[in-house]
C-alpha cells in the first residue's frame, strides 16, 4: 500500500469556524439508551438524575449519564482510589490494567503540528459522513464534532469523568449502551488501540450501526520495529491485515484505506485511515 505524505494542517480555531457537526444533548439521545448490564431500554427518572431499567440504576452526574456496567462505575469515577482487594475477579482486573496503561503517554496537544496534521487528514477522511454519528473514545467532544461535516449529528462516548463539559456519555467501547442499529456511522478516532478488547469493541460498534452505515477507524499501524521501541500507552500495535481481517469476520465490506507517514515523523508506525461498510 502506498505510503502518503501530507504536511497540511488545520488548527482547532479553524475547525470551529468551519461548518461542522451538531453535538446532540442528553434529551436528544435518551431514546437510544439501553442498560449496559442487561441490554434493556432505559428510562429517565422523574427528577432527571438517574436512568433505570427497573433492575439497575445509572446516575446522571453534572448532566453526564454514567452508562457502564454497574460494577465498573466506582472504578472509573474514582479511578485508582478503589482498594485493590476489590479487583479479585478478572473483569475488574481487566479495567484496572486499562486505567494504568492510560496513565502513560500524553496525547499531542491540539496546538502541536503533529495533531493539526491529523486533524486535516480527518476532515478529508470524514467528509462523506452524515446523519447520527457515534465517536467512541471521543476525549474532547467539541474537537471531535468539529472534525465532522455539518451533515452529521454527533454523539461522543468516553470512559473518564475528569471534566463536566461538554456533554458526552460516560461509557466504554466494550459495552456500548445504545439500542441496536441506532447510528448511521461509528467512529474510532485514535481510540481503538487504547481499548483492551478491541475486537469486542468492533463487534459492539457493528451492533449499534445501521445496515449500510460506515465504521471509520483512524489509528497507528506498526512496522516490524514496533515492539523494539518503548510504548507506554497503546495496548495494541496493529498491523493492517489484523484490522481488515477483523472487519471481514464481522461482515463489513467495501474496505477503503489510506496510509500516511506518521504526523510525528516516526518510522516505526504510520497513520491508517480506514473505512468499511456494514452489510
Amino acid at each position: 500500500m502506498e505510503l502518503k505524505k501530507d504536511e497540511r494542517t488545520i488548527s482547532p480555531e479553524e475547525l470551529k469556524q468551519r461548518p461542522h457537526a451538531c453535538r446532540l444533548k442528553l434529551d436528544e439521545v435518551l431514546h437510544l439508551f439501553v442498560s449496559p448490564d442487561t441490554g434493556m431500554p432505559l428510562r429517565l427518572s422523574d427528577d432527571g438524575l438517574t436512568l433505570t431499567d427497573d433492575e439497575h440504576v445509572y446516575d446522571i452526574r453534572d448532566g453526564l449519564p454514567i452508562l457502564m456496567p454497574t460494577k465498573l462505575v466506582p472504578f472509573f469515577t474514582t479511578r485508582l482510589q478503589v482498594p485493590l482487594e476489590h479487583y479479585a475477579d478478572s473483569f475488574l482486573q481487566y479495567f484496572l490494567l486499562a486505567t494504568i496503561k492510560q496513565s502513560g503517554e500524553v496525547n499531542a496537544a491540539p496546538t502541536e503540528g503533529a495533531a493539526q496534521k491529523h486533524f486535516f487528514r480527518m476532515t478529508n477522511f470524514l467528509n462523506d459522513c452524515h446523519g447520527l454519528t457515534l465517536d467512541v473514545g471521543c476525549d474532547d467532544p467539541s474537537l471531535g464534532a468539529s472534525l465532522l461535516p455539518d451533515t452529521a449529528n454527533y454523539v461522543g462516548l468516553d470512559p473518564f469523568c475528569s471534566r463536566n463539559e461538554p456533554f458526552r456519555i460516560i461509557g466504554t467501547g466494550e459495552f456500548l449502551p445504545f439500542r441496536k442499529e441506532s447510528f448511521d456511522h461509528v467512529l474510532f478516532n485514535t481510540s481503538l488501540d487504547h481499548i483492551f478488547d478491541w475486537r469486542r469493541a468492533l463487534s459492539q460498534a457493528r451492533e449499534v450501526l445501521k445496515k449500510g452505515g460506515n465504521i471509520y477507524i483512524s489509528t497507528y499501524i506498526w512496522t516490524e520495529r514496533a515492539d523494539l521501541l518503548p510504548d507506554s500507552v497503546h495496548f495494541h500495535h496493529f498491523r493492517y491485515y489484523e484490522l481488515v481481517g477483523a472487519l471481514d469476520e464481522l461482515g463489513f465490506n467495501n474496505v477503503q484505506a489510506e496510509v500516511y507517514e506518521s504526523p510525528k515523523g516516526d518510522t516505526h508506525r504510520h497513520g491508517l485511515y480506514l473505512k468499511a461498510c456494514k452489510q
